[in-house]
C-alpha cells in the first residue's frame, strides 16, 4: 500500500509539473499581473516546501545508501526531483508576477504621461490593485 501511495504522489507531482510551465509561459507572454495572485503562489511554495520536508521525515534511515530496495529508492529520489522542479516553477511564476506588476505600473504611468492625465494613472493603478485584492480574497476563500 505504501508503494501505491508513493506512485500516486508522483502522479500528482508530474501532473502539476506539466501545468506550471504553461502558467510560466503565459505569464511571460501576456506581460501583466492582472488575473494572477502572489498569495496563491506563496501558499503553493509553502506547500511544496512542506512536501519536501515530509519526504525527508518519512525517509527510512540509511535508505539512500541501501541498494537492496532499488525501486523504493528510485521512487523517493524521483519524487524529490519533482518537488524541486515544481518549486522552481512556482518560484519563477512568483517572480514573473512581480515583474509583470511593475510593468503594469510603468504602462499606466507612460499612458498618463502621454495624455498628461494623472487621473488615468490613478485609475489604472487602482484597477490593478483591485484585481490583486480580488485574487487574494478568492485564494483566501478557496
Amino acid at each position: 500500500m505504501d508503494l501505491l501511495a508513493e506512485i500516486l504522489e508522483i502522479a500528482m507531482l508530474v501532473c502539476f509539473g506539466c501545468s506550471w510551465p504553461i502558467s510560466v509561459y503565459k505569464s511571460i507572454k501576456i506581460r501583466t499581473s492582472v488575473g494572477k495572485s502572489a498569495v496563491f503562489n506563496i501558499l503553493l511554495i509553502v506547500g511544496y516546501v512542506a512536501g519536501i520536508v515530509s519526504k525527508f521525515l518519512k525517509m527510512e534511515p540509511f535508505m539512500i545508501a541501501n541498494a537492496n530496495d532499488g525501486l523504493k529508492k528510485g521512487i523517493f529520489i524521483f519524487a524529490l526531483i519533482m518537488y524541486f522542479v515544481n518549486l522552481a516553477m512556482i518560484t519563477a511564476n512568483l517572480v514573473l508576477y512581480y515583474m509583470n506588476k511593475n510593468l503594469d505600473m510603468k504602462k499606466a504611468a507612460e499612458f498618463a504621461n502621454t495624455n498628461n492625465n494623472a487621473e488615468v494613472v490613478e485609475n489604472v493603478v487602482n484597477e490593478v490593485e483591485t484585481a490583486d485584492n480580488a485574487n487574494a480574497q478568492t485564494a483566501d476563500n478557496e
